[in-house]
């Protein structure tokens, strides 16, 4: 059954009011169940295009009786960012009144699942995994928000927490289809790899900064530390990188809505044919192994390779131009660190010293790469 709801988020400020809008399919409690949403940094809007094109699809899945598990659809995660407009630029990546990154410091609810599930283990991977779904729920619903920000991140938390599959839809600023997964999905997630075409699956579970996709599955990696692998199932918890922020057309968006509509049917969460699933031919590796471009000097930035070029360690991709430099106006060469490849690169041509501004996928982990990988 197709219902749409709507979520009023608490006003930030008097006579204003942002709210977002639910889509649920199927049956409540039925398994597996899925939860999309799009555009959590609210410019990156391919991603809300995309789910805007799936929402149709699942519409009519749904009323033809094919949703044979549950899915819930957000198209728009971040109604607060699409209002973060000044002077005819959008920044909707930080919420503006704080500075926070929307995709960081999401509710870690961990330590609570793990005292409340004490003793009451050893039921079997069904059971424990529904144990541990429930009081994921339960710590969620007493959490307390400080700021419409923070309720924004608790709600979409509350509406995937016990989801068996999630996917998060992001875009990079200009990139190549990427995803960010738990490397314990892996090959497995490789159909969903192959139907978008990706060029890149990252291995990603603790990168630091408490980002969504992560902290959804971080209660159920520390029980599978702490019981075994086996103790209970690990959702699928995806970024899906759709290309750059720019890439927003009829064709992409219409390829990328059908790619995970068949990935639903192939995960049985619709009872239709997914058809020839097409062979995933990209780097699948750590994202430790993932090398960031980063300037060193300010000015104007130049590429020197192109996005989906493959690079060899050394190989010189940017260079930092200082149009008032009395000398060499390149004060800086940005290379390789390692061979692969230069799959992502900033949409800014200004620089700035700490600036990342590309990135190349090897495969294996870099020295460098420890620690926090994720930057704000």
């Amino acid at each position: 059954m197709v219902t749409c709801s709507t979520i009023n988020l608490p006003r930030h400020a008097v006579g204003t009011q942002h709210s977002l809008k639910v889509w649920r399919f199927g049956k409540p409690g039925a398994t597996p169940k899925v939860y999309i949403q799009a555009s959590l940094h609210a410019d990156e809007l391919p991603a809300s295009l995309a789910a805007a094109k799936l929402l149709p699809r699942l519409v009519a899945a749904d009323e033809a009786g094919k949703i044979s598990g549950e899915i819930i659809l957000v198209p728009v995660a971040n109604p607060i960012g699409l209002n973060n407009v000044s002077l005819r630029s959008h920044n909707g990546r930080h919420h503006l009144p704080t500075g926070e990154n929307y995709n960081r410091g999401f509710h870690d609810v961990s330590d609570d699942v793990l005292n409340a599930i004490d003793g009451k283990m050893a039921n079997g991977p069904e059971a424990d995994t529904s144990l541990v779904k429930t009081e994921v729920a339960r710590a969620l619903a007493a959490a307390t928000p400080a700021n419409e920000a923070q309720a924004l991140r608790l709600e979409l938390m509350r509406l995937a927490c016990d989801a068996d599959i999630v996917l998060d839809l992001h875009t990079d600023s200009e990139a190549q289809m990427h995803l960010y997964l738990d490397e314990d999905h892996w090959p497995q997630a490789a159909d969903l790899a192959g139907l978008l075409d990706a060029r890149v699956v990252m291995f990603a579970r603790a990168s630091g900064g408490g980002p969504f996709e992560e902290t959804i599955a971080w209660p159920y990696v520390r029980v599978r530390e702490i019981y075994g692998a086996d103790a209970v199932d690990l959702p699928l918890t995806v970024v899906v990188e759709l290309r750059g922020e720019y890439d927003a057309s009829h064709e992409f968006s219409d390829f990328d809505a059908d790619a995970i509509y068949r990935f639903l049917c192939h995960r049985a969460a619709i009872t239709e044919e997914a058809g020839l699933l097409p062979e995933f031919t990209g780097i699948a590796a750590p994202f430790a192994a993932t090398d960031t471009l980063t300037a060193k000097a300010a000015g104007i930035v130049v590429y020197t390779a192109d996005i989906g070029q493959t690079v060899q360690k050394g190989d010189v991709l940017v260079e930092i131009i200082d149009p008032l430099s009395d000398g060499d106006m390149v004060v800086d060469r940005i290379s390789a660190a390692a061979d692969g490849l230069f799959f992502a690169r900033s949409n800014q041509r200004l620089a700035w010293p700490g600036e990342t501004v590309g990135k190349v996928q090897g495969t294996e982990a870099l020295a460098h790469r420890t620690g926090k990988l994720l930057y704000d």
